[in-house]
């Protein structure tokens, strides 16, 4: 065992900047880092000297990924970031594949909750499942997310006062362009079992859920458009999401900007208020203490979000408007009152404490390296196995999920180092289109 780490992504908005926080612990305390998007790490499995890689969910095609990296000799540790905003068993649970469980030797919980309800229901993660945190929110705290201050100005300098719309209908509107296609990868995930009826008709009914959200947010941005003139509309659509359903429906409004691929932290920051349909901005938002709105015309099919626990939820784009008028007129009202009142869930429902989520997850991986035998860092370039590193080639929806260039890794990464107090200079290696090899120089 090496001591390397590989830190694959698939969405750059979502993961780079917990991400680039763990890889800044790992390369502070002298591991080096394989960074970048998943494609490419997941083509050269058998190439990489055997290390630790950090999945970011659990579900069926992560459980056969993991599965090739375990047997091409590498330890697996992975996360659920997708699980965010759950608070039942059901959610958790929803595609958790038993292949992710059998082939992971460390699993990251958001809170012991999350710990108990993963340790009950797959007996070989006992004693491999620690309660971390969700290294999502990291930078959601005060002192981290200052690093986005700049950019905040800058939206702040052009659009002035504005309400940010998040919109998660990644399934209706998909960037695959199909929602067959989407089904398919749905069932490829484990999110449903092609071969059960009842399964099937539970995806459909989420389905139908989603479909009824998207409908409702669409009278709510029409109302929003013809009555609130005092302030400018940002739409931001979900990663999965393509923009042009939007564009077609309020891209010829001068007050209404649409802000496909990007990332939401600066938007929330700046915005006057965030409304969005049981997304996990909501969640965001609250943890940043900005003022925020829930649109939910139904109950979810199987489960509960927490975003209707912290956010005032409203079941019609009426009841999400009259709220918005009583906030802009008065400051008050069950928006102004949900700030007041949300502590005392998020703190039930994370693992809360004065250090970073990155930080914990970063020594559990370094932890699990030097109990299978890694070495101290020596300065050296990790061998490559077989004929090394090869480049592969990505189709433009790949592309579109994650580009990140060599500048840009340095900046973020120095940002975190400098952000941590760690003074430490790193060597940036290409490996690949948007991949790069970290070495921490001794």
């Amino acid at each position: 065992m090496e001591p390397i780490a590989y830190l694959a992504m698939e969405i750059k908005q979502r993961e780079l900047d917990s991400r680039v926080l763990i890889a800044s612990h790992l390369l502070k305390s002298g591991i080096a880092v394989i960074f970048g998007q998943q494609w490419s790490i997941f083509a050269n499995v058998k190439a990489l000297p055997p290390g630790i890689i950090l999945f970011k969910t659990v579900n069926n095609i992560q459980g056969r990924l993991m599965s090739s990296f375990r047997a091409a000799g590498h330890l697996v540790a992975a996360t659920d970031e997708e699980v965010l905003v759950c608070t039942q068993d059901e959610c958790f649970l929803e595609v958790f594949s038993k292949s992710a469980a059998e082939n992971c030797d460390l699993f990251f919980a958001q809170s012991n909750f999350h710990k108990d309800v993963v340790e009950r229901n797959f007996p070989s993660l006992r004693n491999r499942t620690a309660a971390v945190g969700n290294a999502r929110i990291d930078f959601l705290a005060p002192n981290r997310r200052r690093v986005f201050e700049p950019e905040v100005a800058e939206i702040k300098q052009k659009h002035g006062s504005y309400i940010l719309f998040n919109t998660n209908y990644s399934q209706l509107n998909s960037i695959w362009n199909d929602v067959n296609q989407v089904t398919k990868i749905a069932a490829q995930a484990g999110m449903f079992d092609a071969s059960n009826p009842d399964s099937v008709a539970e995806y459909k009914a989420k389905l139908k859920w989603e479909w009824r959200n998207r409908d409702e947010m669409v009278k709510l941005l029409n109302w929003t458009v013809q009555n609130v003139s005092s302030k400018k509309i940002i739409l931001r659509p979900h990663p999965g999401e393509i923009a042009e359903f939007w564009a077609e429906r309020f891209g010829n409004n001068e007050r209404v900007h649409i802000v496909p691929r990007s990332n939401p932290h600066p938007w929330i920051m700046g915005s006057d208020l965030v409304v969005h349909t049981s997304c996990t901005t909501g969640l965001e938002a609250a943890l940043m203490d900005k003022p925020v709105v829930n649109l939910v015309p139904a109950a979810h099919p199987t489960f509960d979000f927490i975003t209707n626990k912290i956010n005032p939820t409203f079941p019609t784009w009426e009841g999400v408007a009259n709220a918005m008028d009583v906030f802009f007129r008065s400051g008050g009202g069950p928006i102004r009152q949900s700030i007041e009142e949300r502590g005392a869930v998020l703190s039930e429902q994370f693992e809360m404490s004065d250090r970073e989520v990155a930080e914990k997850i970063a020594e559990r991986l370094i932890a699990e390296l030097r109990d299978h035998g890694a070495p101290n860092f020596d300065g050296h370039v990790p061998r490559f196995l077989g004929d090394g590193y090869q480049r592969t080639a990505r189709g433009e929806t790949m592309k579109d999920k994650f580009m990140l260039e060599q500048g840009e890794m340095a900046s973020r990464l120095q940002d975190a180092l400098t952000g941590m107090g760690a003074y430490i200079r790193v060597k940036i290696l290409e490996l690949d289109d948007s991949v790069f090899l970290l070495l921490p120089q001794t």
